[in-house]
C-alpha cells in the first residue's frame, strides 16, 4: 500500500445498539484502522428505520441513546474518527454534516456496505470502490431473486462478499444473481479478547430466539431462520450431558412458557437484552464462559452455506471452544480440536467428553483457529487485495 486508503464504512449500531451488534461492527473499524487507513463511519436510518432502545425496549424516533453508544465504543476502541447518522424520522443528520458525508462518500477509495442496511444514495455511488459484505447468506441471495428491488441493491456495487464460505462455488440451490461472490470469514482484532486464565462454569451463547419473518422458499421448500426449532430437537441436551457440564441459553424473544419449560430441562436462561446492553458485557460474557455450544438457522444447516458467525469467532479468539451445529463451515475450517461441527445429540455429547478430558488442549486449538483464520489484518488484507486496494 502506497499511501492510506480512505474508507467509507456503513454499518448498523445507532439503530440497534447491542454489543454484539457494535463488536461485530467494531472489528472492521478498528481492523482497517490498524493497517493504516482514515475511516469515516456512516448509518443512515432513511425514512423507515426506527432506533431500538434497549433500556426502554421500544422503539421511537429518538436516536439519542443509540448515538451515545456509538460515541462512546468508538471511544472506547480508540477510534477518533468522524462519524455520521442519518435520520429522516427526526429529519436531520447528526455528526458530519451532509455536505462532510457527501465529500467523504465522493472523494474516497472504498465504499464498505455491511450488511446492506443502508439505503443507496447518489454520493455514495461515487466511491471508487463499492464493496457488498453479505452477513446473512442465503437469505440475502435468495430475497434477491424475487425481489427486483433487492437484487438491484446488490448490482449497484463492484464487489461482493458472503459469510457464506460454500455458496460462490455454485454447488448448492441458492440463486447467486449473476454475481461474483467471494467468500469471506468474519474479521476479530484479537487483543480485544484475551483470553482469560480462569476457565468459565457454562457453555454459552447469545442470539435471537425466534425470527420467522425472515424464513424464505426456495424451490418450493420451505427454509427457515429460527433457532428455536433446532433447540426442541435437542431438548434433553443438559440431562444427558457428561459430567458437570452446564448449558445457558442467552435469547431474545423466549415466551414464558419456552423459558420455563426449558429450565425444566437443566438449560439455564438468561435474557438477552441483558447480557448484550453494554459492549463491555457482551464481551466479558463471551470471555468468562467455558465455551460456546449453540444451535445454527435451518436454511443454513439444510443448505450448508458453510456460514460462520462473528461471535463463534469472538469465542475463539478467547481461548474458548465452540461446538456449532453443521453448516458446512468444516469446508474452510478444521475441527476436532477446539472448534466441533456437530449435526446429532450424540455428536454433542461426544463432544463435550473430549473437550472436558483435556480442556486446557481445546483452548489452545481454540485461540490458534482465532489467529490463523480470524486475525482482522489477515482477513481485512485478503479483501483489499480482491479488490484492487491491497
Amino acid at each position: 500500500m502506497s499511501r492510506p486508503l480512505k474508507i467509507v464504512v456503513s454499518g448498523y449500531l445507532v439503530g440497534f445498539p447491542m454489543g454484539g451488534m457494535a463488536w461485530m461492527l467494531g472489528h472492521w473499524l478498528l481492523g482497517l484502522h490498524r493497517l493504516g487507513h482514515q475511516l469515516f463511519f456512516l448509518e443512515d436510518a432513511g425514512d423507515w428505520t426506527y432506533p431500538f432502545n434497549p433500556r426502554t425496549r421500544e422503539m421511537a424516533p429518538d436516536s439519542e441513546y443509540g448515538r451515545a453508544v456509538l460515541r462512546d465504543f468508538l471511544a472506547h476502541l480508540g477510534l477518533d474518527i468522524p462519524w455520521a447518522y442519518r435520520s429522516g424520522l427526526e429529519r436531520r443528520t447528526f455528526g458530519a454534516s451532509e455536505a462532510d458525508i457527501d465529500a467523504w462518500c465522493t472523494g474516497c477509495d472504498m465504499f464498505l456496505n455491511i450488511s446492506g442496511i443502508i439505503p443507496l444514495r447518489e454520493s455514495y455511488m461515487k466511491a471508487r470502490r463499492k464493496v457488498f459484505i453479505d452477513t446473512d447468506p442465503v437469505w440475502t441471495m435468495v430475497k434477491g431473486s424475487q425481489i427486483p428491488a433487492d437484487h438491484a441493491y446488490s448490482l449497484a456495487h463492484d464487489h461482493h462478499f458472503t459469510f457464506g464460505w460454500n455458496l460462490p462455488a455454485g454447488k448448492t440451490p441458492v440463486p447467486l444473481l449473476d454475481i461474483d461472490w467471494k467468500p469471506i470469514l468474519p474479521p476479530v482484532v484479537l487483543d480485544q479478547w484475551t483470553p482469560l486464565d480462569t476457565p468459565g462454569e457454562r457453555y454459552t451463547t447469545i442470539g435471537s430466539w425466534d425470527t420467522s419473518d425472515r424464513d424464505v422458499t426456495l424451490a418450493g421448500e420451505r427454509y427457515f431462520w429460527r433457532k428455536s426449532l433446532e433447540y426442541e430437537k435437542i431438548m434433553e441436551l443438559p440431562r444427558k450431558a457428561p459430567g458437570s457440564a452446564r448449558f445457558e441459553l442467552s435469547y431474545a424473544g423466549m415466551r414464558p412458557h419456552e423459558v420455563a419449560e426449558y429450565q425444566s430441562r437443566g438449560w439455564i436462561i438468561t435474557d438477552a437484552l441483558d447480557t448484550s446492553l453494554n459492549f463491555l458485557g457482551y464481551r466479558d460474557m463471551i470471555r468468562a464462559s467455558r465455551g460456546e455450544f449453540t444451535v445454527a438457522k435451518d436454511l443454513n444447516i439444510r443448505i450448508r452455506s458453510g456460514w460462520f458467525s462473528d461471535r463463534a469467532a469472538c469465542y475463539l479468539a478467547s481461548g474458548r471452544p465452540v461446538l456449532n451445529q453443521d453448516t458446512g463451515f468444516d469446508a474452510c475450517l478444521p475441527v476436532g480440536e477446539g472448534l466441533f461441527s456437530w449435526r446429532t445429540e450424540e455428536d454433542i455429547i461426544a463432544a463435550v467428553a473430549d473437550i472436558e478430558a483435556d480442556y486446557p488442549r481445546h483452548r489452545a486449538a481454540a485461540l490458534r483457529i482465532a489467529r490463523e483464520y480470524f486475525d482482522s489484518d489477515k482477513v481485512l488484507s485478503g479483501m483489499l487485495r480482491e479488490v484492487g486496494l491491497g
